[in-house]
């Protein structure tokens, strides 16, 4: 989905950014990204993920 509805350099929109998947593919694939979650569990999560597999928060 990300591949065909938003360029490279683009911006994608995740309000429920959950685990972070999405954030996670759109940073491999060369997009910027903003996540909101109101799960503070998920939020630790997401910035777990996001630190060991994409590289940032580092």
């Amino acid at each position: 989905m990300l591949k065909a509805g938003c360029p490279v350099d683009g911006l994608v929109l995740d309000p429920f950014i959950g685990s972070g998947t999405t954030a996670i593919v759109a940073r491999g694939l060369g997009m910027n990204y903003i996540g909101f979650e109101i799960n503070p569990d998920y939020c630790n999560i997401a910035e777990k993920r996001l630190s060991e597999e994409a590289g940032v928060f580092g």
